[in-house]
């Protein structure tokens, strides 16, 4: 990995929150305070821009992170999300299991769609967002998808706001165009080696073999969110749905995973087609609120609600924002 100058990325994550997306600092200028010094130089930018609260993501792993947020910053351990990460190989993977399971897959309109997340999630899932629809019709976003029983999509009618009784939906979120990974320092042998399962896998797509995407140059993700199953062929109907958004991003040149952060207990994670080796069983969410110091004065009229002393809630849901990924 190349050295590199201490700096940060930050996003507005809504109107009174902001995201840290990436803090680094190089090899050699670790332990020297920089990372603090950034936090709280961005923590006071924040609060400048009307930012109420600051919360960072990192792996249950990464021990610098988390202790240079909780010990020296006071950030508190909020949730602990799973993310599954799917690479896109180079054959097409099957959305039906079999003759007898037929899966339609159908593109919802953003109308119906925001609608149908609002009967879902907004009483029973974490962090719904009240601006669905925005979210929805933006042009980053690539669609909302339904899976359901070929049998049953000519008996479901969307007009009567009625669920058909086995469905699976998702949406889906171009964040190629946002932002590109790229994985460096890499031996040859292990280039090599992934360079070869590609060729063998593209020339011979029938195997429906494994084979690693190219990490090596800049590489896009999709991100899927707003997973729910329901319905006893509801685990068949997500990995289908799952395999079609694969299939669209094996057709998107430049995305090399699709990407999903789902909730520890949520049913959606043993569904969703993932390599564990790539991905987090706990991302490490913390949060921060920044307006403490107007507890003596004027109150924003988001305090008497408190995120940061929220207990983790009953539901297994977790609604993420593609916005804050």
């Amino acid at each position: 990995m190349q050295t590199k100058p201490p700096w940060m990325h930050v996003k507005e994550a809504c109107k009174n929150k902001l995201l840290l997306v990436y803090i680094s600092a190089g090899k050699d200028l670790g332990r020297l305070g920089i990372g603090t010094k950034l936090v709280r130089h961005l923590e006071e930018w924040c609060k400048e821009k009307g930012a109420e609260y600051a919360y960072m993501a990192t792996d249950c792993t990464n021990e610098a992170s988390i202790n240079l947020f909780t010990i020296k910053c006071a950030y508190k351990k909020f949730r602990t999300p799973t993310i599954l990460v799917q690479p896109v190989h180079a054959h097409y993977k099957p959305i039906s299991s079999s003759a007898n399971t037929n899966i339609a897959i159908v593109q919802l309109p953003t109308t119906l769609a925001a609608s149908i997340y609002r009967q879902l999630f907004s009483q029973s899932s974490e962090f719904f967002p009240k601006d669905i629809e925005a979210i929805l019709a933006c042009n980053l976003s690539l669609g909302t998808f339904m899976a359901l029983p070929v049998k049953s999509l000519a008996k479901w009618d969307p007009q009567k706001w009625t669920l058909p009784p086995n469905f699976a939906i998702l949406s889906v979120w171009n964040t190629k165009e946002v932002f590109r990974l790229q994985v460096k320092g890499v031996s040859s042998l292990t280039y090599a080696c992934c360079v070869g399962t590609r060729l063998v896998d593209a020339w011979l797509p029938w195997l429906r073999l494994p084979s690693f995407p190219n990490f090596f140059k800049q590489f896009g993700v999709y991100f899927m969110y707003g997973l729910h199953m329901e319905g006893e062929h509801g685990n068949r109907l997500m990995k289908g749905l799952c395999n079609f958004v694969h299939n669209m991003a094996r057709d998107d040149r430049g995305c090399a995973a699709v990407v999903a952060e789902v909730g520890q207990r949520d049913p959606v994670r043993e569904s969703v087609p993932h390599w564990r080796k790539f991905s987090w069983a706990e991302d490490t969410w913390c949060v921060k609120k920044l307006d403490e110091a107007k507890q003596g004065g004027e109150r924003s009229s988001s305090d008497q609600f408190d995120w940061t002393n929220t207990p983790s809630s009953s539901s297994s849901h977790i609604f993420v924002d593609p916005r804050d990924f």
